[in-house]
């Protein structure tokens, strides 16, 4: 009961994660799932938490995205029973789907991204996140990630039984060419995790400069109160 989105942008070379679930606290998974200058995996149906330092250990080994994909699967004797995307740093993505995933479950490849997931309401909800995350590639991988998940939920989402199911945790994580990440944000539980996590979004990106310049530079920093009091003045003055 869970969607997600794995991509690299080709042009800053970001990799990125966007997932969302009816299941609590989906964000943890996304634990150890990304390294700078590497690739980014994710393991999804029923999670192995383990698989994503694996393949990303392999990756940074020199493997392929298919090699590390193979050892993976060889090593795992209930993969049948789950999803695995990787995207390396050439730009390859590759993906499993097991045969007892829950119905319907499936996945879309494209061009150094993967959409993919299980109990969704239909096919279309992959294509769906394909056509969101490709609409605008000028809007940087944030914003296109943002964009996949909202296009999954709003062609459906995921359903259980015969009813529609809320997406209820949600998380995006994005890393560049640092050893750490550039944005990490999670939404634990929430009935409309991905607008609350837009929001969210929203709020935080115009500080994302204000935290590393204050990391590089303590000294001279200004304080977060006084950013955030600075913040809430400059967007008034422009919803006005």
């Amino acid at each position: 009961m869970t969607y997600s989105i794995i991509a690299r942008c080709p042009r800053s070379g970001q990799f990125g994660i966007g997932i969302a679930s009816y299941s609590m606290a989906i964000g943890r998974y996304c634990d150890g799932a990304v390294r700078a200058n590497t690739g980014a995996t994710l393991t999804l149906g029923n999670p192995l938490p383990r698989n994503n330092y694996l393949a990303i250990n392999l990756l940074a080994q020199g493997r392929t995205a298919g090699q590390a994909m193979t050892e993976l699967i060889a090593n795992d004797p209930d993969n049948a029973y789950r999803q695995v995307a990787i995207v390396d740093r050439e730009n390859t993505a590759i993906v499993h789907s097991g045969a007892q995933l829950r119905k319907w479950a499936g996945h879309r490849v494209g061009n150094g991204y993967v959409v993919f997931g299980d109990m969704l309401a239909r096919e279309q909800v992959l294509d769906a996140m394909a056509a969101g995350f490709e609409r605008n590639p000028e809007a940087g991988l944030d914003e296109q990630i943002l964009a996949a998940l909202e296009a999954g939920r709003d062609a459906g989402g995921i359903v259980g039984g015969k009813a529609r199911l809320p997406e209820r945790s949600a998380a995006m994580v994005l890393w560049g060419n640092r050893t750490y990440n550039e944005v990490d944000l999670r939404v634990d539980l929430h009935e409309r995790a991905i607008e609350e996590l837009r929001r969210v979004y929203v709020d935080y990106k115009p500080s994302i400069a204000y935290y590393e310049q204050r990391a590089r530079s303590p000294r001279n920093a200004i304080p977060a109160m006084e950013f955030a009091d600075m913040l809430k003045t400059q967007q008034a003055k422009e919803t006005t």
